[in-house]
Protein backbone atom coordinates (compact mmCIF):
# COMPACT_ATOMS: atom_id res chain seq x y z
CA UNK A 1 0.00 0.00 0.00
CA UNK A 2 2.78 2.41 0.83
CA UNK A 3 4.74 1.65 -2.55
CA UNK A 4 1.72 2.30 -4.09
CA UNK A 5 0.96 5.90 -2.42
CA UNK A 6 5.18 6.57 -3.43
CA UNK A 7 3.89 5.55 -6.78
CA UNK A 8 1.00 7.24 -7.18
CA UNK A 9 2.39 11.09 -5.90
CA UNK A 10 4.42 12.07 -8.24
CA UNK A 11 2.15 11.38 -10.87
CA UNK A 12 -0.42 12.93 -8.72
CA UNK A 13 2.15 16.38 -8.80
CA UNK A 14 2.45 16.04 -12.29
CA UNK A 15 -1.16 15.85 -12.65
CA UNK A 16 -2.20 19.46 -10.61
CA UNK A 17 0.82 21.45 -11.89
CA UNK A 18 -0.44 20.53 -15.51
CA UNK A 19 -3.66 21.96 -14.31
CA UNK A 20 -2.59 25.17 -12.62
CA UNK A 21 -0.36 26.04 -15.73
CA UNK A 22 -3.39 25.62 -17.47
CA UNK A 23 -5.27 27.64 -15.60
CA UNK A 24 -2.48 30.56 -15.48
CA UNK A 25 -1.80 30.02 -19.12
CA UNK A 26 -5.82 30.94 -20.45
CA UNK A 27 -5.51 33.79 -18.63
CA UNK A 28 -5.39 36.96 -21.14
CA UNK A 29 -2.23 38.82 -20.91
CA UNK A 30 -2.09 42.58 -22.32
CA UNK A 31 0.88 44.61 -23.33
CA UNK A 32 -0.79 47.58 -22.21
CA UNK A 33 -3.63 47.93 -19.51
CA UNK A 34 -4.88 50.06 -17.21
CA UNK A 35 -2.25 49.40 -14.60
CA UNK A 36 0.83 49.94 -16.58
CA UNK A 37 -0.15 53.01 -18.82
CA UNK A 38 -1.28 56.47 -18.10
CA UNK A 39 -3.02 58.76 -20.67
CA UNK A 40 -3.10 62.73 -20.87
CA UNK A 41 -2.84 65.56 -23.56
CA UNK A 42 -1.27 69.18 -23.73
CA UNK A 43 -1.44 71.92 -25.67
CA UNK A 44 -0.23 75.70 -26.79
CA UNK A 45 1.02 78.23 -28.66
CA UNK A 46 4.08 77.88 -30.79
CA UNK A 47 6.54 80.62 -32.00
CA UNK A 48 9.14 79.87 -33.99
CA UNK A 49 12.26 81.65 -34.91
CA UNK A 50 13.90 80.90 -38.49
CA UNK A 51 14.80 82.73 -41.31
CA UNK A 52 13.21 82.70 -44.92
CA UNK A 53 15.19 83.79 -47.91
CA UNK A 54 18.30 84.63 -45.62
CA UNK A 55 16.12 87.01 -43.42
CA UNK A 56 15.40 86.51 -39.96
CA UNK A 57 11.02 84.97 -40.09
CA UNK A 58 8.79 84.29 -37.30
CA UNK A 59 6.38 81.65 -37.48
CA UNK A 60 3.22 81.61 -34.94
CA UNK A 61 0.90 78.27 -34.72
CA UNK A 62 -0.18 75.98 -32.18
CA UNK A 63 0.03 71.93 -31.27
CA UNK A 64 -0.78 69.25 -28.84
CA UNK A 65 -1.43 65.70 -28.09
CA UNK A 66 -1.77 62.91 -26.23
CA UNK A 67 0.72 61.86 -23.69
CA UNK A 68 1.55 58.38 -22.95
CA UNK A 69 3.36 57.81 -19.45
CA UNK A 70 4.34 61.61 -19.69
CA UNK A 71 7.03 59.80 -21.97
CA UNK A 72 6.02 59.56 -25.52
CA UNK A 73 3.46 62.11 -27.03
CA UNK A 74 1.59 61.96 -30.59
CA UNK A 75 -0.60 64.87 -31.94
CA UNK A 76 -0.64 67.50 -34.64
CA UNK A 77 0.56 70.97 -35.01
CA UNK A 78 0.08 73.98 -37.23
CA UNK A 79 1.86 77.23 -38.16
CA UNK A 80 1.90 80.17 -40.28
CA UNK A 81 4.84 82.94 -41.28
CA UNK A 82 3.74 86.46 -39.56
CA UNK A 83 6.81 88.53 -41.06
CA UNK A 84 6.91 89.88 -44.22
CA UNK A 85 9.27 88.79 -46.96
CA UNK A 86 8.97 89.98 -50.65
CA UNK A 87 10.15 88.33 -54.11
CA UNK A 88 10.23 91.44 -55.99
CA UNK A 89 11.94 89.88 -58.61
CA UNK A 90 8.62 87.81 -59.60
CA UNK A 91 6.28 91.06 -58.99
CA UNK A 92 5.76 91.16 -63.07
CA UNK A 93 5.62 87.46 -63.18
CA UNK A 94 2.99 86.97 -60.45
CA UNK A 95 1.88 91.28 -61.58
CA UNK A 96 1.80 92.49 -57.97
CA UNK A 97 3.45 95.40 -56.81
CA UNK A 98 4.05 94.08 -53.42
CA UNK A 99 4.56 90.18 -53.59
CA UNK A 100 4.76 89.40 -50.10
CA UNK A 101 5.53 85.39 -49.31
CA UNK A 102 2.65 83.54 -47.44
CA UNK A 103 3.70 80.02 -45.82
CA UNK A 104 1.78 77.85 -43.65
CA UNK A 105 1.88 74.08 -42.88
CA UNK A 106 0.59 71.53 -40.31
CA UNK A 107 0.40 67.93 -39.50
CA UNK A 108 1.72 65.48 -37.45
CA UNK A 109 3.58 66.05 -34.33
CA UNK A 110 5.13 62.94 -32.19
CA UNK A 111 7.98 62.92 -29.84
CA UNK A 112 9.60 61.42 -26.72
CA UNK A 113 10.09 63.15 -23.32
CA UNK A 114 13.38 61.80 -20.97
CA UNK A 115 13.47 61.89 -17.29
CA UNK A 116 9.88 64.11 -17.26
CA UNK A 117 10.04 63.97 -13.46
CA UNK A 118 13.08 65.96 -13.25
CA UNK A 119 12.45 70.08 -12.74
CA UNK A 120 14.60 70.51 -16.34
CA UNK A 121 14.98 67.79 -18.95
CA UNK A 122 15.45 67.00 -22.64
CA UNK A 123 13.10 65.33 -25.39
CA UNK A 124 13.47 64.46 -28.55
CA UNK A 125 10.51 65.17 -31.30
CA UNK A 126 9.45 65.79 -35.16
CA UNK A 127 7.18 67.40 -37.10
CA UNK A 128 5.56 65.82 -40.26
CA UNK A 129 3.44 68.75 -42.06
CA UNK A 130 2.17 69.65 -45.49
CA UNK A 131 1.26 73.06 -46.53
CA UNK A 132 1.89 75.85 -49.11
CA UNK A 133 4.36 78.59 -50.29
CA UNK A 134 2.19 80.90 -52.18
CA UNK A 135 3.05 85.09 -53.42
CA UNK A 136 -0.07 87.57 -52.73
CA UNK A 137 -0.60 91.33 -52.27
CA UNK A 138 -0.92 91.88 -48.49
CA UNK A 139 -3.25 94.43 -49.63
CA UNK A 140 -5.65 92.47 -50.77
CA UNK A 141 -8.38 91.93 -47.98
CA UNK A 142 -8.95 87.82 -46.83
CA UNK A 143 -12.04 87.87 -48.59
CA UNK A 144 -10.33 88.70 -51.78
CA UNK A 145 -7.13 87.31 -51.28
CA UNK A 146 -5.67 86.19 -54.54
CA UNK A 147 -2.58 83.77 -54.20
CA UNK A 148 0.05 83.42 -57.39
CA UNK A 149 3.04 80.91 -57.87
CA UNK A 150 1.45 78.30 -55.13
CA UNK A 151 3.68 75.70 -54.62
CA UNK A 152 2.43 72.52 -52.56
CA UNK A 153 5.56 71.38 -50.02
CA UNK A 154 6.41 68.65 -47.64
CA UNK A 155 8.01 69.81 -44.19
CA UNK A 156 9.78 67.95 -41.45
CA UNK A 157 11.18 69.73 -38.69
CA UNK A 158 13.32 67.49 -36.33
CA UNK A 159 14.13 69.12 -32.34
CA UNK A 160 15.77 68.56 -29.73
CA UNK A 161 13.67 70.19 -26.67
CA UNK A 162 14.59 71.49 -23.33
CA UNK A 163 11.63 71.45 -21.04
CA UNK A 164 10.61 73.17 -17.63
CA UNK A 165 8.25 71.57 -15.09
CA UNK A 166 6.78 75.52 -14.18
CA UNK A 167 3.48 73.75 -12.44
CA UNK A 168 1.80 70.34 -12.69
CA UNK A 169 -0.27 71.60 -15.17
CA UNK A 170 2.46 74.01 -17.19
CA UNK A 171 5.69 73.82 -19.09
CA UNK A 172 7.67 75.68 -20.81
CA UNK A 173 9.23 74.01 -24.00
CA UNK A 174 12.45 75.41 -25.86
CA UNK A 175 13.67 73.48 -28.57
CA UNK A 176 16.18 73.60 -31.80
CA UNK A 177 15.93 72.02 -35.28
CA UNK A 178 15.81 72.49 -38.84
CA UNK A 179 12.96 72.81 -41.31
CA UNK A 180 13.34 70.53 -44.40
CA UNK A 181 11.03 71.89 -47.23
CA UNK A 182 10.55 69.67 -50.04
CA UNK A 183 8.40 69.73 -53.08
CA UNK A 184 9.35 73.27 -54.32
CA UNK A 185 8.72 72.37 -57.77
CA UNK A 186 6.72 75.38 -59.29
CA UNK A 187 8.32 76.35 -62.60
CA UNK A 188 8.46 79.49 -65.06
CA UNK A 189 10.01 80.19 -68.48
CA UNK A 190 12.40 83.32 -68.14
CA UNK A 191 13.50 85.68 -70.39
CA UNK A 192 16.31 84.00 -71.85
CA UNK A 193 13.95 81.06 -71.93
CA UNK A 194 15.65 79.07 -69.05
CA UNK A 195 13.11 76.98 -67.24
CA UNK A 196 13.86 78.14 -63.88
CA UNK A 197 11.66 77.51 -60.36
CA UNK A 198 9.81 80.05 -58.30
CA UNK A 199 11.57 79.17 -55.25
CA UNK A 200 14.65 77.87 -53.81
CA UNK A 201 14.43 75.10 -50.98
CA UNK A 202 17.46 76.20 -50.01
CA UNK A 203 16.33 79.28 -48.63
CA UNK A 204 13.14 78.35 -47.94
CA UNK A 205 15.11 75.55 -45.64
CA UNK A 206 16.46 76.73 -42.53
CA UNK A 207 17.24 75.88 -38.96
CA UNK A 208 15.03 76.99 -36.56
CA UNK A 209 14.31 77.45 -32.68
CA UNK A 210 10.59 76.92 -31.46
CA UNK A 211 8.97 78.37 -27.81
CA UNK A 212 5.85 76.63 -26.66
CA UNK A 213 4.08 76.85 -23.82
CA UNK A 214 2.15 73.62 -22.69
CA UNK A 215 -0.79 73.25 -21.00
CA UNK A 216 -1.81 70.17 -19.80
CA UNK A 217 -1.88 66.90 -17.36
CA UNK A 218 1.99 66.17 -16.55
CA UNK A 219 1.29 64.65 -13.05
CA UNK A 220 3.20 61.23 -12.78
Amino acid sequence: MKKTLLTLLPVLLISLSVQVYAQEDETPQYLFSSGNIHISGFGGPIVELTAINEQFAVFVGGGGGVLFNQTFFLGGYGEGLTTKHYMYNLKDRVGIDEPRISFGHGGLWLGYIHKYTKAVHAGLSTKLGWGQVALYDEYYTDEHMDYKASDNVFVVIPQFEVELNLTSWFKLNVSAGYRVVTGLDKTYINSQGDRVNYYDSGKISSPEASITLLFGGFRK
